[in-house]
This record gives C-alpha cells, sequence and structure tokens, in this order.
C-alpha cells in the first residue's frame, strides 16, 4: 500500500471512530557509512529505515501511536493504539493539531550535488584520508577512527485539517581520530568536514586538522589551582552551551526544571551576549522550514544583548504561557511525541579573532575541551564541575598544553562573566554552536 493510499484510508476509518481531528508524521532516511583501516574497507553499512506516527484528537485528549509498515493491519492497529493511549491521559494540558500557516521560508538543506552519491567513490576519500592522516606526522601511530558517512532523508506532516508538508535534506560528514605518540605518552585529535558537494571535501586539510590537534596535546601538564584569566575555546563553549540548552526551554520551565522561569524580560547575561536560534541556516544540521507540529520556523534572538526575550516554545507550552509557539516542536524521532528543542542554536559571534582574544587576555589558560558533561554537569542549578585540558598562555602566546585539571563554575553566572567574544563561531559536528569567549570567575582545580 502506498502512503498516499495508507493516510486517506487512516484520516477516514479514524474519523469514523470518533477521532475529532487527526494527523500523520513520517520519517524516510538512508545512511551509507564507510570505516576504512589499514588500508581497506572495515566496515560497509547501507542502512534505511522509514517511520510513520499517528495523533489524534479524542474527547479532548490526544492519543499517539506508530508504525513501520504500512497495510490494513498497522491502520486497525494505529487507530486502536491510538485510542487506548487517549483513554489513560489524565493531564489537562491542551494539546493541538495544525492547521498551518500562510506561508513557509525556504530553506537549504538539500544539495543535488550529492544525489547519486558513488558508494566507490566514498570508499576512494576513506581510504585517501587514512593515507593523508598517517603521512602527516611520523608519531600518528594509529587511527581511533577513519569513517565517511553519506545521509539522505525525508519528512513530511498531513493531517485532516488541511496540512500537507514535507522537506528532505542530506549530508556528507567525514572525519578521522589519529593517535599520536611521542616519549610513551599518546594523545588523540579529530579532523572533521561537513559539506554538501563531494568537491568540497579536502582529506588533506581533515588529516591536518586531526594530527595537529592530537600533537598540541602531548607534553601536558597540570597546574597550580586558583584562578586564572580563562579563554573557552569554542568547540569547549559550544558543547557546554549544548549540555545546558534545555534551560531554555519552556517545557522545561513549565515542569519547574530550568531557573529561566518567569526571567523574560530580564538581564540573565552579560550585555555582549545574544543567542540566536536559526532553524533558516544555509546547510544547518537542525534547519528546517517547519517544525514538527507544523508551524512556520524563523530565525529568533533568544536572549539579545543579555536580556531573555523569549524562552523556545511549542503549541502547547505557549498556550499554558498565553504566547505564540517559536515553532520549536520537535520529535526526537517519529515514535516519540513532541518537545521542545532548539534548531540552530549559538552564541552570536564578536568582532575579535582567537588570536587577539589571547594577546588581550596576555596571561591565563584557554579551556579546550570539557569531559564528563551528562555527569559533571548539572542543568537545573547550572553548576558544573569538568575535567578539562587546553593550554597555558603567557605573553598572548600558548606556552605549554594543560591536563589533569578540573574546571568549576555555574552556567548562568557564566553567562553574566562573559567579557568578551570572538569571531570564530564554530558547529562542532553539532547544531549547537558559539565562538570562543573570555570570562572570569571560573574555579581551576589542578596540582
Amino acid at each position: 500500500m502506498d502512503f498516499k493510499e495508507f493516510k486517506n484510508i487512516l484520516f477516514e476509518k479514524a474519523l469514523n471512530e470518533g477521532f475529532e481531528n487527526c494527523e500523520v508524521y513520517y520519517t524516510d532516511g538512508e545512511n551509507i557509512s564507510i570505516t576504512v583501516y589499514e588500508g581497506e574497507v572495515e566496515k560497509y553499512n547501507i542502512d534505511k529505515s522509514f517511520g510513520l506516527s499517528f495523533r489524534g484528537m479524542l474527547n479532548g485528549k490526544m492519543g499517539y501511536s506508530y508504525t513501520e509498515i504500512l497495510d490494513d493491519k498497522a491502520i486497525d492497529m494505529l487507530i486502536k493504539s491510538a485510542k487506548e493511549a487517549a483513554s489513560c491521559i489524565e493531564s489537562n494540558d491542551i494539546q493541538f493539531i495544525y492547521e498551518g500557516d500562510e506561508n513557509y521560508s525556504e530553506v537549504k538543506t538539500y544539495s543535488e550535488k550529492l544525489e547519486n552519491i558513488d558508494a566507490s567513490k566514498l570508499i576512494d576519500i576513506a581510504l585517501e584520508l587514512e593515507k593523508e592522516t598517517k603521512g602527516y606526522s611520523d608519531k600518528v601511530i594509529n587511527l581511533n577512527a577513519c569513517k565517511i558517512s553519506y545521509s539522505s532523508s525525508k519528512n513530511g506532516i498531513y493531517n485532516t485539517k488541511g496540512l500537507e508538508l514535507n522537506n528532505k535534506g542530506n549530508l556528507l560528514i567525514s572525519y578521522v581520530i589519529p593517535i599520536v605518540e611521542e616519549n610513551n605518552e599518546k594523545q588523540d585529535g579529530i579532523g572533521y568536514m561537513i559539506v554538501d558537494s563531494i568537491d568540497e571535501l579536502d582529506t588533506k586539510k581533515i588529516a591536518k586538522q586531526g594530527v595537529e590537534d592530537a600533537l598540541s596535546k602531548l607534553g601536558g601538564k597540570s597546574i597550580p589551582s586558583g584562578n586564572y584569566k580563562t579563554i573557552i575555546y569554542n568547540e569547549a563553549m559550544a558543547s557546554l552551551l549544548e549540555t545546558f540548552s534545555d534551560v531554555f526551554s519552556a517545557e522545561e520551565a513549565q515542569r519547574g526544571l530550568s531557573l529561566l522561569k518567569g526571567k523574560e524580560n530580564q538581564c540573565i547575561a552579560s550585555d555582549i551576549v545574544s543567542i540566536i536560534d536559526d532553524p533558516l541556516m544555509d546547510n544547518g544540521l537542525a534547519s528546517a522550514p517547519f517544525d514538527d507540529e507544523g508551524v512556520a520556523t524563523f530565525k529568533k534572538e533568544i536572549v539579545s544583548k543579555g536580556v531573555l526575550n523569549t524562552l523556545l516554545h511549542n503549541l502547547k507550552t505557549a498556550n499554558k504561557a498565553n504566547l505564540k509557539t517559536t515553532g520549536n516542536g520537535f520529535k526526537s524521532s517519529y515514535s516519540s511525541p513532541v518537545s521542545v528543542e532548539p534548531t540552530n542554536f549559538y552564541i552570536e559571534k564578536g568582532m575579535k579573532t582567537l588570536e587577539e582574544l589571547m594577546n588581550e587576555l596576555d596571561e591565563g589558560v584557554i579551556i579546550t575541551d570539557f569531559a564528563g558533561l551528562h555527569s559533571g554537569a548539572n542543568s537545573i542549578t547550572g553548576d558544573f564541575s569538568l575535567a578539562s585540558k587546553g593550554f597555558y598562555i603567557k605573553d598572548g602566546r600558548k606556552i605549554y598544553p594543560i591536563d589533569q585539571i578540573t574546571v568549576a563554575g555555574n552556567f548562568f553566572e557564566l553567562l553574566k562573566n562573559i567579557k568578551d567574544i570572538g569571531n570564530d563561531l564554530n558547529f562542532p559536528i553539532s547544531s549547537i554552536g558559539s565562538p570562543s569567549v573570555v570570562v572570569e570567575g571560573l574555579s581551576i582545580a589542578g596540582k
């Protein structure tokens, strides 16, 4: 049974069974991933996935169900399961099936240059990347990973209010994790590229990035405990922002799990800090013209010059707050209920290069990596205590790598204590990004 026939029969039967309105949401994806090792293909995987979720309003309650099969039995199962789910709901929260918006922005999420990609070409690129990485330095002793992956996906929403939306996306990513050794000390690094054309993939550049990242960590040592002038490097700051991104969710705030509850129009950060949610970014990993409720997405400043303008909302949370949704109603998978999620979420970049930030810092540390973010960070209180790596800086230059240190602070206080922002905005294989930032108030525990 094709999708259109399945949908039409499902809607007709569901309405006859008493559903006031109903909706289907589907995802259809393909992923090709190739891993090489010692000049040979170690893994070659082709994964195809399809899933469809159904939800319907029955007696004022929203019932959910899902399937991976499109046949008559699946239709009956979806309706039965959704009715049972609706009957179990005790919450009085109002949920919505959306009729749609007048206009939807065009977003660059799909590249025709990646269509009909040749798997043999991907293998050649992965093998070349391994060769370039091993040949970059005689200190490279092994690779933890050398991989290339192409993914394409489609998703869509159809409902009985006349909404019909579809979007598609694709991307190509390649990365390498080399291991280097010197004086019996081993370190690893990572090099990567995400592109929308196979011709843009530069194996030499990826290899250089990965090996130099690893080499830069050799000879690391701890530093005395104390308070240091500190730069948090863009990738490290992005990982911290991602860890605490839930605090900007109205869903978490309404559950009492975010300290930003009720802080709209108040100063929550330094006046040089603006935080953006941009679903319309070209080729962003979370770019989309509509959210998973069918709401047209748009770019917005969540924080503007330190002031919290809004939390992120879906239809349900916006209704509870008597506000308009921000178009951030997303599912983590086709089978999940709608939640609140950021899209391409980042701290707006400043004007200065990283080198200029280091020169102005004169002496201090730059933190390049946080470890243990899930266990060492509390998103409710904002407190964090994280094993970290970086570099000691003197006279504006990196003097030596540092490790075996713990950086402790509070995310909400950190936002207020950002003193300068670099122009090196980066999204490290993520939809959450940041430039490097200069901060005060962090405690560094070393030797």
